[in-house]
């Protein structure tokens, strides 16, 4: 599961990605925290420990190489996608939303990176 101050660092990097228009950034940022808020159990699932413990330490980043990380990426955008409920949003945002989650997960499971 992810700390509140991973989550807060989450969705700041996601919503700087994400532009919903006639949204303020605040609004958008509320909406995206009820979401990951949704998906922490999940994701806190899905990552091993050793992934999980990477989010919060750039000492503890993991070293993928670019098979890796793709692969790590799409298991867990497709894991997401099918736990994702965005209310009256369409499919096509849901996946778009878990492109971004998994990618900005992976990228802060690097070494040199964290949340």
């Amino acid at each position: 599961m992810l700390s509140p101050a991973q989550l807060n660092a989450l969705a700041d990097r996601i919503n700087a990605s994400v532009d919903l228009p006639f949204v303020n950034e605040a609004i958008e940022k509320q909406m995206i925290m009820t979401v990951l808020q949704q998906l922490s159990s999940v994701i806190g699932g899905i990552l091993s420990s050793e992934q999980l413990s990477a989010l919060g330490d750039a000492n503890k980043g993991l070293s993928l190489d670019a098979a890796a990380k793709n692969s790590l990426q799409n298991n867990l955008m497709k894991q997401l996608s099918g736990k994702l409920d965005l209310g009256i949003l369409n499919n096509a945002m849901g996946s778009g939303v878990s492109k971004i989650i998994s990618e900005t997960l992976v990228n802060a499971m690097q070494k040199g990176n964290k949340l």
